[in-house]
């Protein structure tokens, strides 16, 4: 229950702040003020983020509205000098796979094939629509299909006690009535992050001039101090809370989110649970009473033309320890560098950046996360971007007391209107005798549909099928089958090894 209070505290704080930024005016008084640069720097991040990824943010965005057909050839480089069988396999050997998304009609076709020493495995195939599952096998010559209503009965052909969800929930999987659809995002800002913001009282909010350092520069920037106490949380949790537990609207959207969950779990052969709305808001209410912050909440943010350069948060919660993060950050349009130390219990992790940019598209990144001792993950890359295509040098840095251990990430990409491509090398060194690498090959385009089979093509029913038909089908045909597949496979690869 202790940690469950910190989550709510940690939670609450952030969703006071980043609820309330989505509303901001022009007149601004200290609370506006607060949350206006809190929104204004976020979305200079995100334009930051934006401009300097434009091709591949584009080619995410056509994913969202376009077919788009990818495939993906893998292929590995191993040394080791005491596994020279696994040696022989790895960098003999690839996989490929094609998926193909309709994001309108919520259809995907996939197939995955691979060469091992030579040895060509046929693809399995798979197709999913919101109303059905159909797998293609290499060793079977009719198609598998399962229907999204049908999946109850054939759980109960599988396992006669089964209770658990009827449908396996297709329509969620893919996407489909998304509970956190366009209108209900705007329905939670306006009902509940306006009502947040409405209920930060005015007087806990102060603002004054100060000049400070950020990465050597001088700014006159604004201070804004908010200072929340422990009753002011706690009422403003509870009125949240009560007017959630009343709103009809609300209570449906939870609960057709918790609806679509159900049927996820199904898959995995969970059952269903019920679930009491109000006996859970009642509990979420009650448990506010047990929150202790003996010091409130307390955030300074010091401003300058409405960006944050430096911040300052503390919460404490009595028995469970006191986290703070304090720091600068200087985010300009050709570079951007931070330093925060984030404190639990007066045991620091310092995060650092340094990210600048030249004029002829070259990125240069440093990124750490540290302790005391120096022991944690570095990042540094360099990209060079030039009209549609990129190259880059990624290194990942494990820092340890021992033997840092580091990790590459190179390669190049390509974008154009209704296509892309890009090659990633993966590696890693082991230790002194064995390095490993993985190559990925990639592309992409735009297609006109998703090709899902049709009901009049070869296949099987499963989801129609009594114990005893389903019993047969794998038994007699299926087994048999896979049985003499899997000993050609195996015969061939023994010969390639031997």
């Amino acid at each position: 229950m202790k940690k469950s209070i910190w989550i709510i505290a940690i939670i609450s704080f952030f969703v006071l702040a980043g609820g309330a930024s989505a509303f901001f005016l022009v007149s601004k008084t200290p609370k506006e003020q607060y949350f206006y640069s809190e929104v204004k720097t976020i979305q200079h991040i995100q334009e930051l983020v934006e401009t300097r990824y434009e091709n591949e943010t584009q080619w995410a965005k056509y994913g969202t509205t376009k077919v788009i057909d990818s495939t993906y050839d893998l292929s590995g480089e191993y040394q080791d000098d005491t596994n020279p069988e696994i040696e022989q396999v790895v960098n003999n050997s690839n996989i490929a796979m094609r998926i193909a998304s309709d994001p309108n009609k919520k259809e995907v076709e996939a197939e995955i094939n691979a060469t091992i020493l030579g040895v060509d495995v046929d693809p399995i195939k798979g197709y999913i629509t919101t109303e059905e599952i159909i797998l293609g096998l290499p060793f079977y010559d009719q198609l598998l299909q399962l229907k999204d209503k049908d999946y109850g009965n054939l759980m109960r052909a599988i396992d006669p006690s089964y209770v658990g969800s009827e449908k396996l929930g297709l329509e969620n999987f893919l996407g489909k009535d998304n509970v956190l659809s366009e209108e209900n995002i705007e329905y939670l800002k306006e009902e509940y992050m306006m009502y947040l913001y409405e209920s930060l009282p005015e007087e806990s909010f102060t603002t004054s001039k100060e000049k400070i350092d950020v990465n050597g520069k001088s700014i006159k920037a604004e201070k804004v101090s908010m200072a929340l106490s422990e009753a002011e949380v706690k009422k403003i949790l509870t009125d949240v809370l009560n007017k959630a537990q009343k709103d009809p609207k609300f209570k449906k959207m939870v609960e057709d989110y918790l609806e679509s969950s159900f049927e996820q779990f199904a898959a995995t052969g969970m059952p269903n649970e019920t679930f009491e709305f109000d006996e859970v808001m009642d509990d979420l209410i009650s448990s506010v009473d047990e929150i202790d912050l003996p010091d409130g909440i307390k955030s300074t943010i010091w401003q300058d033309a409405d960006l944050i350069v430096k911040r300052d948060i503390s919460i404490e919660i009595a028995d469970l320890g006191k986290l703070e993060i304090a720091g600068t950050q200087l985010l300009e349009d050709s570079a951007q560098n931070w330093n925060y130390t984030i404190s639990m219990d007066d045991e620091p992790l310092h995060f650092t950046g340094d990210l600048t940019t030249t004029k002829d598209g070259t990125y240069k990144d440093e990124i750490s996360f540290l302790d005391d001792n120096k022991v944690g993950l570095v990042y540094n890359g360099e990209e060079k971007v030039s009209g549609d295509d990129r190259t880059f040098e990624r290194k990942f840095t494990l820092e340890d007391d021992y033997q840092p251990m580091e990790f590459l990430w190179s390669g190049n990409s390509s974008y154009k209107k209704d296509s892309m491509q890009a090659k990633h090398e993966f590696s890693i060194e082991l230790d002194s005798s064995s390095s490993a690498i993985i190559n990925i090959s990639e592309e992409s385009k735009i297609i006109k549909k998703v090709n899902v089979p049709s009901d009049s093509e070869k296949m099987v029913n499963i989801g129609t099928m009594d114990a005893e038909a389903l019993q047969q089908l794998m038994m007699e045909d299926i087994y048999p089958e896979l049985e003499r597949w899997g000993m050609n496979i195996t015969e061939q690869l023994e010969q390639e090894l031997y």
